[in-house]
Formats: structure tokens, C-alpha cells, sequence
């Protein structure tokens, strides 16, 4: 049959209706781009333990003064002796900011006694009364013991070097005494008055050595180290950038001295290198304790994750409206502004693609991020209105809805252990960083044409672990 040219174009004008309701295929929607808020971080606190091992100073204090003391007085009237005493080193222990030391002396010593000098002719000064003599510890007889106690109390000056009081305490204690009296006259302590002097001067030989140290170099590299930038994965550039320095009080175990040095911080992100100028160690500030960290932190999601979790959850779901299937075949996700879209690919009564646009709404209870506005894009709309009203309704809509969602619990929790392993390095010198993330919550989140920007809030400690 020969159709007539009114009748050909009436088919012809068909056929592109019938075509046109069966493939939907409106313009995507136009990119733009919005500004992201800046970080603003707040003061962080930042504990620095750090060990001490003081046992070479005091080595070194002992081994200033010597191990043998050795007097004698000789004089006509009254007590005449000569002694020994042998040292041996110290054993230490403390607590707090007090260290004890202590030692044994062994000594012995012979002495007389005279009650009455006179002049004789002839002869000088003579014993007119019978002698008394005395030995203890000396020949034959073993040595006599003593216990010798110092208490040193050890605190920082405001130019960075330790300073410590070292006196004798208890006073000296025998263990073995010598019941040696002449003359009414105690030996054994008139012996511990005479060897009090040097025993004063080891315990001034300990503040010396003690003074002589210095904590700002260490303090310094700390500080040194804290205030260059750190390459954090995808996360970008974090420079501690501390403010102020302050030290806590000192405890000792032993000859182990631990101290924490604080430091205030505003640590700064950025997403290129931008190393920080470097500061000079500031002058120490009263000490409080730390009460941890509190970082902003911006964490990158790709596009291609999140779309391949939404596919899990909508692709191969359909809905019926009336008389007509809607199936979506598969789903891609980008961004645009401050929301999304949602490029739809679906198939069924008709085939094609719409696009849908959300903002992301992140809840902190269930750490599921969902789409509540999401909805179809104003160009989709259009096309609907032309080619297929049917697919302007809600139960479309509902069912991509209430499906794309996306769960960050796993994502919270890879993203802190990351982190904690990033950031725990090894500074030098003995010296390295210690990062426990107790908790990372999002606090907003801002899609970009590539990924989503996930603005975190971390809490939890950290330390650097300094052993000189």
C-alpha cells in the first residue's frame, strides 16, 4: 500500500513519539564550585614524657670526691686520734622530685686520752696523769660500719637546667658502733663530726654535677622536630605548630628521672607542602596537666567507593507506576556545589538516564550518610513532562531514597588506625611520636566535582616519648 505524503508524515511524526518515550535521555546537570569553610583548629595539648638516666651523674659526683678519708689529731691534753673511713658507692632510689643516696663506710681508729698537761722543764708540754688509750676497727679487729644517707631534691630552673639541694639525712648512722669512751668523750661520735665536712663536700660535688645538666637542647629538639610538617596520606601536610612550653614536676625510680614536657599547640592542615618558619623555644610557662588533642581533619572519600556501595543497595531495584516498570540498571555518583547527583541509568517500560540531586545529611548516632532531599534534577523533570509523566512520582524517588545510603562505621574505624599509624613516627634522636586516637567523629561534609571532603573532629593523646 502507497501512502499518501500527509499520511507518511503522520507515521513518521509517530515513530519519533513512540522512540521518545521509549529512551530518556536528558542534559546532565552543570557543575559548579563552592568554596569549603577553612579550618579552624583549636589549642591542642600535647604531653611529652621524658626519661632521664641519671645514674652517670651521680657516678660521676662520686667519682669526684675519694673512696678513703683518713685524719688524725694529736694533742697533749685531751683526745688525741687518727682515723680511717672507706666508702663504698652509692645505691639509689626516689620518688617524686627527692632522690635518696646511700652508702656503708667501714672505719677504724686508735685514740688516747689525756686529762692533765703541764709544762716540764726541759720537755715541753708532758702528760702529768697516766694515759688512756683506745683502738676499734684497726689490727686485728675488723672494721666498724656506718650507714650514710643523702636526701637530694631536684627541680628545673626557668633557663632549662636542673638544680638540686643535696644534704646529709639522716645523719650518719652506725651499724657497728665502738663503745669507746675517754675521758667521757664518745669516739665513734666525735668521729662522725669530723668526717661530716667531707662527707658535706660529696654532697656538693652531686648538686654540681646535677647542675650541670642541661635539658634545653633536648627540649629544643622536641620543639624543633614538633614544628616541621608531616606528609599524612591522602589527608595532606600537618604541622603541630606549638605555641608554648611548660615542664611538669619531676618523679623518680631510681636513677630514672621522668618528667612530661607540655606544649599548647594549634596543629595546622594543609592540603600542599607549606613548611612552617621556624619558631625559637620559648620561655617556660606555668605547668598544667594535658588534657589531649583536639585536631580538624579533612578525609578524602572517592566517588568510585561511594557509587559502587550504592550500587550494592539500588541496582536491580525496580517500582511499578501505574502500569509501567522503572528498574535502575546501575547508578554513578558525583558532585556538584553543595550536593550530588546521582546519574541513573534504568531500564523497563522505558530506558535511558535521569539524574537526581541531594545534599548529604550525616547522622552521628548511626554514622549513615543518606540523601533525605534527593530528588529529580529540574532538567529531568523536564524531559519527564515531555516524554513520560509516568516517571514523575514520588514512589521513584522513594525507593533510590530510602536505598542510597551509605554506612561510615568502617570507615571511621579504618581511618583512625590509619591515622594513629601515620602519625606515630620516629622523630630522631631517641625521640618518637606516640598517637592514640580515642575518637573521630564527622562533624560536616562537602561534596566537590571529584570526592567528598569528610571534615572530621579527632580527640585523644599525644606523646613523644624522649630516653636520654
Amino acid at each position: 500500500m502507497k501512502l499518501k505524503p500527509n499520511q507518511f508524515f503522520a507515521v513518521l511524526i509517530l515513530l519519533l513519539v513512540l522512540t521518545s518515550c521509549g529512551t530518556l535521555k536528558p542534559l546532565a546537570p552543570a557543575k559548579t564550585e563552592v568554596d569549603i569553610p577553612k579550618l579552624i583548629q583549636p589549642v591542642s595539648n600535647v604531653e611529652v614524657p621524658v626519661t632521664v638516666d641519671l645514674k652517670s651523674y651521680f657516678t660521676q659526683a662520686e667519682n669526684s670526691v675519694s673512696h678513703k678519708y683518713s685524719g688524725n689529731k694529736q694533742a697533749c691534753e685531751g683526745l688525741s686520734y687518727a682515723y680511717t673511713f672507706t666508702r663504698t658507692p652509692f645505691t639509689i632510689t626516689g620518688s617524686n622530685n627527692t632522690v635518696n643516696l646511700k652508702f656503708t663506710g667501714s672505719y677504724g681508729f686508735t685514740a688516747s686520752y689525756c686529762a692533765k698537761c703541764a709544762v716540764v722543764f726541759g720537755q715541753g708540754q708532758q702528760c702529768i696523769v697516766p694515759t688512756v688509750a683506745a683502738q676499734c676497727g684497726v689490727g686485728n679487729e675488723p672494721p666498724r660500719r656506718m650507714e650514710i644517707s643523702y636526701r637530694s631534691v631536684i627541680n628545673v630552673m626557668p633557663d632549662y637546667h636542673l638544680q638540686s639541694k643535696t644534704i646529709l639525712y639522716p645523719a650518719p648512722k652506725p651499724i657497728d658502733r665502738c663503745n669507746v669512751f675517754l675521758g667521757n668523750i664518745d669516739v665513734t661520735d666525735r668521729l662522725i663530726q669530723y668526717i661530716s665536712g667531707p662527707l658535706n663536700d660529696l654532697g656538693k660535688q652531686v648538686d654540681a654535677k646535677i647542675a650541670a645538666y642541661d635539658i634545653k637542647p633536648m627540649i629544643a629538639e622536641i620543639w624543633k622536630n614538633l614544628t616541621t610538617e608531616t606528609k599524612v596520606g591522602d589527608v595532606g601536610y600537618v604541622s603541630i605548630n606549638p605555641q608554648s612550653v611548660r615542664l611538669s614536676s619531676f618523679n623518680l625510680n631510681g636513677s630514672l628521672l621522668t618528667f612530661s614536657v607540655g606544649l599548647s599547640a594549634k596543629p595546622v592542615v594543609t592540603t600542599v607542602s607549606a613548611p612552617p618558619l621556624p619558631k625559637p623555644l620559648p620561655n617556660l610557662t606555668a605547668y598544667k596537666p594535658a588534657n589531649g588533642f583536639n585536631v580538624y581533619l579533612d578525609l578524602l572519600e572517592n566517588y568510585d567507593h561511594l557509587t559502587n556501595i550504592v550500587n550494592q543497595q539500588v541496582a536491580g531495584q525496580g517500582s511499578k507506576v501505574a502500569g509501567n516498570e522503572f528498574i535502575v540498571d546501575k547508578t554513578k555518583i558525583y558532585g556538584i556545589g553543595k550536593q550530588i547527583v546521582m546519574q541513573v541509568d534504568f531500564k523497563g517500560t522505558s530506558t535511558g538516564t535521569i539524574y537526581l540531586v541531594g545534599t548529604p545529611n550525616y547522622n552521628a548516632v548511626t554514622h549513615k550518610l543518606s540523601f533525605p532531599d534527593l530528588s529529580f534534577d529540574l532538567q529531568t523533570k523536564a524531559w519527564m513532562l515531555k516524554v513520560a509523566k509516568w516517571m514523575f512520582n514520588g514512589k521513584i524517588t522513594d525507593m533510590i531514597r530510602q536505598r542510597a545510603t551509605y554506612n561510615f562505621t568502617q570507615f571511621i574505624a579504618d581511618s583512625k588506625t590509619r591515622l594513629q599509624k601515620e602519625l606515630s613516627r620516629d622523630l630522631g634522636n631517641n625521640t618518637r611520636s606516640v598517637v592514640t586516637i580515642k575518637n573521630l567523629d564527622i562533624e560536616a561534609i562537602y561534596p566537590t566535582a571529584e570526592k567528598l571532603i569528610i571534615r572530621t573532629l579527632s580527640d585523644g593523646q599525644l606523646k613523644v616519648n624522649v630516653v636520654m
